[in-house]
């Protein structure tokens, strides 16, 4: 008896995931987009399969706009979320609701052409990275300060952490399908989204979009200070530091150095006692700097042990296995025309 090999899908599936706080005025446009999406998709080994729109207690009317659109549209499905959780946590909650070999987010607001996830499919599937990140071309705010403040916060964090993917980090993203579910279950409340995609691969590349926050100067957007400082904060938390371990290297100099500089006065004393005019500041000064010096590789001893264990409590997987056997669909089916503005 000969066993048949059950046959692949002939094509990949894709799902959007778009969560939802004021997006009112921008939703209808949105979905108008993703069905030229749906369109664009057919003439590609993809499809385009479910979008997946979580209400996270919207401030103004997006529930019913939502539900008014998915009314003749079986490709939507709308999610509520109990309370407000925060964008991460309601993307999140998306990503464990698809079924896509590969998922989207984006945001509600219009900034982010659905369109544009051509392009991040062309440069991501032919090369089987596992996530891709649309990299605006110019400034996406009306406000200069906030595109310059996040620019430099996120350098800032990728060289306190050493990760050379922060400054990519987007929440207009392409991700291979299990990662995104997985990623999704693990990403705890206070878990930065991206890190927790971080722990399931290195494979990612960005490709540069043009991306334009639609709100004009004035209108008000749905981050305050506070919530992008925020934002900062659980970005910072959500890693492993490796400042940490700059810490402990510190302490440890300071405490060797000094010790070996008491133990080279203490034997110039004993040898040469005219040396040291001044008694009793010379030992006073260098007891406290080794002291202080041991006290500093402690505590960064100390608070690397409890990142480790913030790590683990977190979620953070020992492995995890991906299979990109399907990204053979796209490549066979399709010449490749990776973007030239792609990096990795």
């Amino acid at each position: 008896m000969v066993q048949r090999t059950p046959k692949m899908n002939a094509s990949l599936s894709l799902s959007i995931v778009v969560p939802v706080y004021s997006g009112q005025r921008f939703l209808p446009a949105l979905v108008e987009r993703q069905e030229a999406l749906r369109a664009q998709l057919e003439r590609t080994p993809i499809r385009h399969v479910e979008s997946i729109f979580v209400c996270d207690e919207p401030i103004d009317g997006s529930a019913q706009v939502l539900q008014e659109l998915a009314a003749t549209r079986p490709w939507m499905t709308v999610l509520h979320l109990g309370k407000n959780m925060g964008q991460h946590s309601a993307t999140a909650a998306g990503m464990l609701h698809t079924s896509g070999d590969w998922v989207v987010t984006m945001d509600e607001d219009g900034q982010h052409d659905p369109l544009g996830v051509i392009a991040l499919l062309e440069a991501t599937v032919p090369k089987s990275f596992d996530l891709c990140y649309a990299r605006p071309l110019s400034g996406v705010h009306a406000a200069g300060w906030r595109d310059a403040s996040s620019r430099w916060a996120k350098r800032l964090v990728a060289f306190l952490v050493g990760d050379e993917f922060v400054p990519m980090f987007n929440s207009f993203r392409l991700i291979r399908g299990g990662v995104a579910r997985a990623a999704g279950a693990l990403a705890s409340y206070d878990v930065y989204l991206d890190v927790a995609l971080r722990w399931f691969t290195n494979r990612i590349c960005a490709v540069d979009l043009a991306l334009k926050d639609p709100r004009g100067q004035g209108q008000r957007s749905g981050y305050t200070l506070r919530s992008l400082l925020t934002h900062l904060r659980r970005l910072l938390m959500s890693y492993h530091l490796t400042v940490l371990r700059y810490v402990m290297l510190a302490g440890f100099a300071t405490s060797a150095g000094f010790g070996l500089l008491g133990v080279a006065l203490a034997v110039e004393k004993l040898i040469s006692p005219e040396s040291v005019p001044v008694r009793g500041w010379t030992s006073l000064f260098v007891t406290t700097a080794f002291f202080g010096g041991l006290t500093l590789f402690l505590l960064g001893l100390i608070l690397e042990r409890l990142s480790t264990m913030l790590t683990r409590a977190q979620g953070h997987p020992a492995f995890f296995i991906v299979d990109r056997s399907r990204d053979e669909l796209w490549k066979t089916s399709v010449p490749e025309q990776v973007p030239e503005k792609v990096s990795a």
